[in-house]
C-alpha cells in the first residue's frame, strides 16, 4: 500500500519549496509514495475551503505531516515533522505569550506531539520552544538542517534571473534597490517612528539623484507604516505579499536590506550583502515579545543601527566602503549549521526515514 505523506503550509515558503523539490528529484523514484500540498494562504478569503480541505485531510491517514504551522492533522500523523516559519532573533514562546493559555496550549503540542523540529542551527534549540511553563513537556529532537526556502538563495542562476524579471516588470534597470521589511509588533508602538514625512520626501529625492529604488515589503500581519505615505514618491515600491507570494523572490533581487528584529536579515545573510537596521522601539519590543540576540553583538547584527534618515543616507553613500563583510561572514556561521543550497534534500531526507522506518 502506497503511504502518504501531508506537505501544509500556512504561508508559501519552506514548505511550497520542499513540494518543488519533491516534483523536481522525488516523484518518479518513489512511486510508493502519495504527497498531498496544501497552503492555506490562498483560503484566506474563503475560510470555508479551509475547513473543507482540512476536514478531508483528517479523514486520511499520514505517514509523515511536515507543516509551518501547528495544524491538527499532526494528531493524525505517525511522524511530524514541524519547521517555524523563522528562525533566530525572537524568544519563542514570547514575553507576551506566557500568559496566553491559547498560545500556550499550542506550543505544548509542539512539544508534546511533534518530535521533529527542523531548524537552521543549533542554537535555535537554546531558544525555540523552550521556557519553564513547557517544561513538563517533552523536549523535540532539534534537527539543524536548514529551511528549504533558502535554497534558491545559492542557486546562482535563480538570483540572477530573479533580477532580470523584476527589472522588467518594475522597470528598475539600472538602479540599486534597498528592501524595507519591518517585523509584526503585536502591540500599540509607544515610540514614534524615526522618519516623518519629510524624511521620505528627502530620502525619496536622494535615491532619484543616485539610482536607487526602495521595495516598502509590510509585514503580512500588520501595517507598520500607512502606505499612503509612498503614494507620490517616484523611487518607492510598495510591494505586498499578494503582488509577489515569494519573499525569497524580493531578497534576490534586493542590493541593501533594512529592517529591525525581523528573521528576514537571517534568510538574508546567505547573499552575503548588505543589512541595516532600525531598532527605533528596541526596549519595548525586548520587553513583550523578547530577543532571543543581543542586538549590540554584531555577530547577532552584522550592519549598522540606524537612528534618522541622514543615517541611512550616508550608509548607501559610502556602501563601496561595507565594513561589515567579514562581520556577516560571522554571522551566518553564528545563524547557520549547514551554508549550502541543500536544506530540502536534508528534509527529504528526514522524511523518507520515516517513511521507510520498519
Amino acid at each position: 500500500m502506497r503511504k502518504r505523506i501531508l506537505l501544509t503550509s500556512q504561508v508559501e515558503d519552506n514548505i511550497k519549496a520542499l513540494y518543488n523539490y519533491y516534483e523536481k528529484n522525488i516523484r518518479y523514484s518513489r512511486p510508493d509514495i502519495i504527497v498531498e500540498y496544501s497552503s492555506f494562504y490562498k483560503y484566506k478569503k474563503f475560510k470555508i475551503l479551509h475547513y473543507i480541505l482540512r476536514a478531508n485531510q483528517m479523514l486520511k491517514k499520514y505517514s509523515v505531516v511536515v507543516s509551518d504551522t501547528t495544524t491538527s492533522v499532526f494528531w493524525k500523523a505517525k511522524n511530524g515533522v514541524f519547521m517555524s516559519h523563522g528562525y533566530g532573533t525572537k524568544k519563542s514562546p514570547g514575553n507576551n505569550e506566557i500568559d496566553n493559555v491559547e498560545q500556550m496550549d499550542l506550543y505544548a503540542g509542539i512539544r508534546t506531539k511533534i518530535k521533529n523540529i527542523v531548524t537552521l542551527s543549533d542554537r535555535d534549540s537554546t531558544y525555540f520552544l523552550r521556557s519553564k511553563e513547557l517544561d513538563k513537556n517533552p523536549l523535540p529532537d532539534y534537527m539543524p538542517l536548514g529551511l528549504p526556502r533558502n535554497d534558491m538563495l545559492f542557486d546562482e542562476k535563480y538570483v540572477f534571473e530573479c533580477r532580470e524579471d523584476f527589472d522588467v516588470k518594475y522597470n528598475t534597470c539600472g538602479k540599486n534597490i534597498i528592501l524595507f521589511c519591518p517585523t509584526w509588533r503585536e502591540y500599540e508602538i509607544e515610540k514614534q517612528f524615526p522618519f516623518s514625512q519629510d524624511d521620505w520626501i528627502k530620502f525619496d529625492e536622494f535615491m532619484g539623484s543616485n539610482d536607487w529604488k526602495m521595495i516598502y515589503r509590510p509585514h503580512y500581519l500588520q501595517r507598520l507604516l500607512d502606505d499612503k505615505i509612498f503614494e507620490n514618491m517616484n523611487n518607492v515600491l510598495t510591494i505586498k505579499l499578494e503582488d509577489e507570494l515569494s519573499t525569497q523572490r524580493i531578497l534576490a533581487v534586493a542590493d541593501t536590506l533594512l529592517t529591525d528584529y525581523s528573521s528576514i536579515y537571517v534568510d538574508y545573510l546567505v547573499l552575503n550583502r548588505p543589512i541595516c537596521f532600525l531598532p527605533y522601539d528596541i526596549v519595548q519590543y525586548d520587553e513583550i515579545r523578547g530577543l532571543a540576540i543581543d542586538f549590540n553583538n554584531d555577530k547577532d547584527t552584522p550592519g549598522p543601527k540606524l537612528e534618522k534618515i541622514d543615517d541611512l543616507i550616508n550608509y548607501l553613500k559610502n556602501g563601496e566602503l561595507d565594513k561589515y563583510v567579514d562581520i556577516r561572514k560571522a554571522a551566518q556561521k553564528n545563524f547557520y549549521k549547514y551554508l549550502d543550497g541543500n536544506s530540502s534534500k536534508r528534509v527529504w531526507d528526514l522524511i523518507l526515514s520515516f517513511v521507510d522506518e520498519k
